[in-house]
């Protein structure tokens, strides 16, 4: 995944740490305890802690965290809180150094990759290695219920994966396929970190339903914006790569939305088509992206944004105007377009 919309809300999410500075800093601390391990001052030992210090903002811990917020048992639930914060994070991190293998990405967020520095053998086993004390520490922990949800959640994102793998260079993937898939590899995450800090929290069922709902429609909004800077000025602005999803047969939603019309699906075939056979040139991805935008792609692509906006707005509605309702709608509205 780009990291323009990751950068977008952080700004929004930084305010919980203003409020709460060391609960974060417990949250790093986990993150440490957790990956402990004895091979410092060994080849294991660097490729291990160049792994740890690839992590970035931590959206999805300071969402755990936002939603404890809500419950009754808040402070109560600090250590416990803040260890599971920990847990989603560097299982968040393990799936990108898994993602960098398969996409072959020599960087990432501005330095080599785990698998650009050290090879796709280390950067598997490092990944694994993660995964592996995550659920460790759960065990050791007691954190049964929450550890079992993110245990599915791994599930999901495996799911969500293998299901964009198989669909990767068909020009007949449909909107309802794709959005099954970015709730699993994408979605999934935010939806259980919402759910986790509901549930750990004492949260109602009513206020956890509330929070679990919103942290899947946040996690399509973190996606479609992703997938929106591919066909707007800001990407060009961020240095990113353009159209590496295209290019790798991964047809996202403003190309998807342009399908839904006849002519764009007809003028979109042979590119689609090309694309299966041969790398594409400059020019031909140029052609696709006038195409997509001519066709509506990249509107219809907003008009979807902003309706999951609005399922966001009415269920944060429900909240009264409470502080922890305030951020999470601050971080929501970096996602508008």
């Amino acid at each position: 995944m780009r990291e323009g919309s990751e950068m977008r809300i952080t700004d929004a999410a930084e305010s919980f740490a203003q409020i709460r500075p060391d609960w974060l800093d417990l949250v790093e601390k986990n993150i440490h305890i957790i990956s402990e391990h004895t091979f410092a001052g060994t080849e294991v030992g660097e490729v291990l802690a160049d792994a740890i210090g690839t992590r970035g903002k931590m959206i999805r811990p300071r969402l755990l965290l936002i939603s404890g917020s809500f419950g009754p048992l808040f402070e109560e639930r600090k250590d416990r809180l803040c260890m599971l914060a920990a847990m989603v994070e560097l299982t968040h991190l393990a799936s990108l150094i898994h993602d960098d293998i398969v996409d072959e990405a020599p960087m990432r967020r501005g330095v080599a990759s785990i698998q650009g520095k050290y090879g796709k053998d280390a950067a598997v086993f490092a990944g694994d290695f993660l995964m592996s004390r995550i659920n460790t520490f759960a065990f050791k922990n007691g954190l049964n219920e929450s550890g079992e949800t993110l245990t599915r959640t791994i599930e999901q994102m495996c799911i969500g994966e293998i299901g964009q793998a198989r669909w990767r260079y068909r020009e007949d993937v449909s909107k309802e396929q794709y959005l099954q898939n970015i709730q699993g590899k994408t979605t999934a995450l935010f939806r259980s970190s919402c759910q986790i800090g509901a549930y750990e929290s004492g949260c109602s069922d009513e206020v956890a339903g509330r929070l679990k709902s919103i942290g899947e429609y946040l996690g399509i909004l973190f996606q479609l914006r992703d997938d929106l800077l591919d066909f707007t000025a800001d990407t060009h602005s961020v240095g990113k790569e353009t159209h590496k999803d295209f290019r790798d047969g991964i047809y996202t939603m403003p190309v998807l939305m342009a399908m839904c019309d006849e002519a764009g699906r007809r003028e979109l075939a042979p590119i689609i088509r090309k694309n299966r056979e041969t790398v594409l040139g400059d020019s031909e991805l140029q052609e696709m992206e006038e195409i997509v935008i001519a066709r509506g792609g990249v509107e219809r692509t907003k008009a979807e944004i902003r309706r999951y906006h609005q399922k966001i707005y009415e269920l944060l509605d429900n909240f009264n105007g409470q502080e922890s309702a305030a951020l999470l709608g601050a971080l929501v509205r970096k996602l508008e377009v």
